[in-house]
């Protein structure tokens, strides 16, 4: 199966975790709690996914412990290390009030509550402590945090998203 615009990345394989083919992994997520039922994903091997049946998942403070069908020791759980685990979309808990998926919103339309319209999201940058909307409109390019102090509403019916920015930023984009 190929890697298509409807998976996003889990997380990724670590190291082997004890002698009988368990896995460590790195959960790349805000809740690891809600995968722990989790009883499938695809690992990337060689750009190409491969689907692993999960036979069960230990979710830890730091890390994760997966023991896949079929990897029954330490050379078998070492293959699989250094590798991006991924699950479609759909699988997805869902979100509800101010809260969302980054590849959710990429498309929604920006308004800020005195400026008016700030474009249209085309990506969020996941930046360390300072993740942006970036969004396009006319031609120019506009960078806006993403803050819970800034987020005022997000429509998803509308495919909106009402922001309160800093006062003079949205005019630095856009005039």
């Amino acid at each position: 199966m190929a890697i298509t615009d409807d998976m996003f990345e889990l997380g990724r394989t670590l190291k082997p975790h004890g002698l009988k083919g368990e896995v460590a992994i790195k959960l790349d997520v805000d809740v690891p709690q809600h995968y722990a039922s989790l009883d499938m994903v695809w690992v990337e091997r060689q750009g190409t996914l491969v689907p692993y049946t999960i036979q069960s998942i230990s979710i830890r403070p730091k890390t994760t412990v997966v023991q896949f069908d079929g990897v029954l020791d330490v050379d078998a759980a070492a293959a699989l290390s250094g590798h991006r685990l991924l699950l479609p979309v759909a699988a997805l808990p869902p979100l509800t009030g101010l809260k969302f998926y980054y590849h959710e919103v990429v498309g929604y339309a920006l308004f800020d509550v005195q400026f008016g319209a700030l474009g249209t999201i085309s990506t969020v940058m996941d930046l360390p402590g300072n993740p942006l909307f970036k969004t396009s409109q006319d031609g120019k390019e506009g960078f806006f945090p993403i803050k819970d102090e800034t987020l005022v509403s997000i429509n998803r019916d509308t495919q909106t998203i009402e922001v309160k920015m800093p006062e003079g930023l949205p005019e630095l984009y856009f005039g």
